[in-house]
C-alpha cells in the first residue's frame, strides 16, 4: 500500500471512469479554442499535464459567444478546430486522461473593462449585459443593462451547439461555467443580482432556469453518457457589492448562502448535472475562488464537503488543495470525491506522478502569487507561471542540451542565482555557485519568513534539493571580489548579487526604534503595539497584514496616491489585503511624504500641504531596494548581470530572467 493510494483510486463521473481523484481545474487564458482557432499552446500545456498523471482535465473557459460584443459564436469554429481537436483528444486518451471543455455564457457585471484584455473594437452597449441593471465590479459607476429573452435563448442554443461540437471533437464532456464566482449565469442564480420579473427571475427555480435549460439541452443533444459538469461556488462570501468576507468572519451573506446551497445543488443534479466542481466566492470576494497565500490551505473544503451530503453526484473541491495533509484525509474519509488543482499544475506538471511515487520533496510548489497567471493575463500577455516559465510556453522553453559544455560561475545564491545555476546544469554545463552568507536563498529567505508564506519556504527547499541533485558545486561564506573573479577560468560569469534596501535621507532614520523590513521579517527585532510601516508596496502591506494578525495598531504611509501600485499584481491578492485593511482598521495614509522620524513616531507631509504626526513605538522601513553590483563589469563580455542586480523586480522577473539567460548560454 502506498501512502497516497487513496488519491489514485478511480472514480466515476456519469458513466465515465476517471483513473484517479486528481482534477485539473480550468484557468483563464488556457482555452482550447480562441477566436475561432485551435490553441496549440494550450494543447501542449494540457498534454504535459496528462503525461504527468492528471486523471481529468477541465480546460480553460471558452465563451460560447464573444463577450466583447463583436459577434461570433464558438460553434462556428468547427471548420477550423474540429480536426486538430480530434487529434489532440486521441493523444490525451493515450495517457488515459479524460478531458472536459468548460463553456461560459459571459461575464456580466464582472467584465474587466479596465484591463489589458479589452479589445479596441469592443462595443460597450452589447458587451455590458447582466440579468438586471447592475454596477460593474471594477468601475461601479458604469452600469450593465438587462439582457433580453432573445439574448438568453441565443446563448442556450449556443451552449447546446457548442457541446455537440465538443463531442464530435472527441471530448468526454463539457463543464457549464454556471453557478460560480459571480459570472453571468451566477448573477442569474442570486436574488441580490437578479431582479427580473419573467421566467428567468423570481423563485430559485426561475433564477436557475437559464442554467438548467442549458444542462437539459446538452443532455438531449449529446446523450446521457456525455459528461456535463457544473462549476459551482457553494457560497458567494459576499457582504455586499465589492465587499467580501474573510476566513472565519461572522457576516450576513449578500449572495448565495450555505443554507440556500443544498437546494441549488439538488436542482442542478435533477437537471442532469454529473459533477459539481466546487469552491466558494465571487469577484467581490475573489480570494476564495483564487486563493492567495493569505488564505489557508483547503480553504473551500468545509463548504464543498457540506454540499456533498445533499447530492449523489461527485463533488470536487478546489482552492489550495495541493497540501497533501488536507487533500489525502478528505479523500480517505470520503468527504469529497476528488481534489481540484489548477495553478499548482502550472508550477509542476508532474505533481500527480511525484505524489504517487512518494517523491513530494521534488514538487515545485505554487506560491499563490498569481503574478504569472492572473497578472500576465490581465495585462494581456497570456497565462503562464511565475515559478515555471515553460507553462503555456512548453515549446519555447524546452530545456535542451547545450551545443558546447561551458564552465559557468554564478555569484549570488538567491533565487535568481539558483535558478540560472539549475537550468545551466540541466543543459549540461559545469556550474559553480558562490554565496557570501552561510546559506542559499538571498532576500527571499526574509520574504518567506511570515507564517502564511509556507509555500515560499517550500520553494527554497525545492531549489536546495535541485542544486544538490544536480551536483552543482556550492561555495558558501565566500565573498567574491574582482580579484577572485579574474582568477576563475570560467567561460561565463553570472552576477546575481541582488539588491540592498534604499537609503532615505530622512531625519531620525537611524533611531533605535527604526527597523529595516528584512530585519523585522527575519525576527531580528521585535516591535511594540503601535507600528508605522513606511511604504505601501507589497512588502509593506504584507508586513502590515502580519502585524494586524498579532493585534497591533498599524499605520501605512505611502507616497503614491494608492497602496499596492505594483505592475502585474493580481486583484485576488490585492483586494484581499485591502479588505483586511478595511476590516482591521489599518490607518492608510496615501499621497503622504515622510518628513522625519521622531522618538515617538513620524511626521508626514500631506498632499494639501499640511503636516501630520502619527505616533508609533516602532517604524518599519519597506521603501524598496536598489540594485547591488559590487563588482567591475566594464569590458567583460562574458559577464552577465541577472535579476535584481540588473533591475529590481518581483520573483517572476528574477526567475524568468534566469531561465532566459540559462537557455542563451
Amino acid at each position: 500500500m502506498g501512502k497516497y493510494d487513496a488519491l489514485f483510486t478511480p472514480m466515476t463521473v456519469g458513466s465515465t471512469r476517471i483513473k484517479n481523484r486528481i482534477v485539473m481545474c480550468p484557468m483563464g487564458g488556457t482555452a482550447l479554442i480562441e477566436q475561432g482557432k485551435f490553441e496549440k499552446k494550450s494543447a501542449d500545456m494540457y498534454l504535459e499535464r496528462a503525461k504527468g498523471g492528471v486523471g481529468l482535465i477541465v480546460t480553460g473557459i471558452a465563451l460560447v459567444t464573444d463577450m466583447w460584443g463583436r459577434g461570433g459564436w464558438l460553434y462556428e469554429a468547427r471548420e477550423h478546430a474540429l480536426k486538430p481537436l480530434q487529434e489532440f483528444m486521441k493523444e490525451m486518451h493515450s495517457y488515459d486522461c479524460k478531458v472536459v471543455m468548460q463553456l461560459g455564457a459571459g461575464m456580466g457585471r464582472v467584465l474587466s473593462i479596465n484591463s489589458g484584455m479589452v479589445p479596441k473594437d469592443m462595443d460597450p452597449a452589447k458587451a455590458m449585459i447582466a440579468p438586471s441593471e447592475l454596477p460593474n465590479v471594477w468601475i461601479p459607476e458604469k452600469k450593465h443593462r438587462e439582457m433580453t429573452k432573445v439574448e438568453i435563448e441565443d446563448i442556450i442554443d449556443a451552449f447546446i451547439k457548442t457541446a455537440k461540437f465538443a463531442q464530435d471533437g472527441g471530448l468526454d464532456g463539457v463543464e457549464v461555467h454556471a453557478i460560480h464566482e459571480g459570472y453571468l449565469l451566477d448573477q442569474f442564480s442570486i436574488s441580490a443580482t437578479n431582479h427580473r420579473t419573467d421566467e428567468y427571475g423570481g423563485s430559485l427555480e426561475n433564477r436557475l432556469r437559464f442554467t438548467t435549460e442549458i444542462i437539459k439541452g446538452i443532455k438531449k443533444a449529446c446523450g446521457e453518457d456525455f459528461i456535463v459538469s457544473v462549476r459551482y461556488s457553494v457560497t458567494s462570501k459576499m457582504k455586499e457589492f465589492n465587499s467580501g468576507a474573510l476566513p472565519g468572519e461572522d457576516y450576513v451573506e449578500f449572495g448565495r448562502s450555505l443554507e440556500q446551497s443544498p437546494a441549488v445543488a439538488r436542482i442542478l443534479e435533477d437537471a442532469g448535472c454529473d459533477m459539481l466542481n466546487a469552491d466558494n466566492g465571487s469577484y467581490d470576494s475573489w480570494w476564495w475562488a483564487h486563493p492567495p497565500m493569505y488564505m489557508p490551505m483547503g480553504c473551500n473544503l468545509p463548504e464543498a464537503s457540506y454540499i456533498k451530503q445533499f447530492v449523489d453526484i461527485p463533488v470536487i473541491c478546489a482552492g489550495r488543495m495541493e497540501d497533501l495533509d488536507v487533500a489525502l484525509p478528505a479523500i480517505e474519509n470520503q468527504v469529497i470525491d476528488g481534489i481540484g488543482l489548477a495553478r499548482q499544475l502550472l508550477a509542476d506538471a508532474d505533481w500527480p506522478e511525484k505524489v504517487q511515487k512518494e517523491e513530494v520533496e521534488k514538487i515545485r510548489p505554487c506560491i499563490a502569487c498569481h503574478n504569472g497567471c492572473f497578472g500576465r493575463l490581465f495585462e494581456g500577455k497570456g497565462t503562464s507561471c511565475a515559478v515555471n516559465p515553460a507553462a503555456m510556453q512548453e515549446e519555447k522553453y524546452q530545456i535542451i542540451p547545450a551545443d558546447k559544455k561551458k564552465k559557468i560561475v554564478v555569484v549570488g545564491g538567491g533565487i535568481g542565482g539558483m535558478e540560472v545555476a539549475r537550468v545551466c546544469a540541466m543543459r549540461g554545463h559545469d556550474v559553480s555557485l558562490y554565496e557570501k552568507s552561510n546559506k542559499l536563498g538571498g532576500v527571499f529567505i526574509a520574504a518567506a519568513a511570515p507564517d502564511f508564506k509556507e509555500a515560499d519556504r517550500k520553494l527554497i527547499e525545492w531549489y536546495l534539493k535541485e542544486i544538490k541533485d544536480l551536483s552543482i558545486e556550492v561555495k558558501l561564506n565566500t565573498t567574491v571580489t574582482d580579484e577572485l573573479l579574474d582568477s576563475f577560468d570560467a567561460d561565463e560569469i553570472i552576477i546575481a548579487t541582488g539588491a540592498k534596501p534604499k537609503n532615505l535621507p530622512i531625519e531620525g532614520i537611524d533611531g533605535e526604534h527604526v527597523i529595516e523590513a528584512i530585519d523585522f521579517l527575519l525576527g531580528r527585532k521585535s516591535v511594540g503595539e503601535n507600528v508605522v510601516v513606511i511604504g505601501g508596496g507589497l512588502t509593506g502591506c504584507e508586513i502590515a497584514y502580519d502585524l494586524v494578525r498579532e493585534g497591533k495598531q498599524v499605520s501605512v504611509v505611502e507616497m503614491l496616491d494608492d497602496i499596492l501600485q505594483i505592475p502585474g499584481l493580481s486583484a485576488a491578492n490585492a483586494n484581499m489585503l485591502r479588505q483586511i485593511f478595511k476590516d482591521y482598521h489599518v490607518n492608510v495614509q496615501t499621497s503622504a511624504k515622510l518628513q522625519k522620524i521622531t522618538p515617538n513616531g513620524v511626521v508626514i507631509d500631506l498632499e494639501n500641504g499640511d503636516s501630520k504626526v502619527i505616533g508609533a513605538d516602532h517604524v518599519i522601513l519597506a521603501v524598496g531596494y536598489d540594485s547591488y553590483v559590487p563588482l567591475t563589469m566594464e569590458d567583460k563580455s562574458n559577464r552577465h548581470i541577472l535579476g535584481d542586480a540588473a533591475h529590481v523586480g518581483n520573483l517572476m522577473d528574477v526567475i524568468w530572467g534566469a531561465y532566459d539567460l540559462a537557455l542563451a548560454l
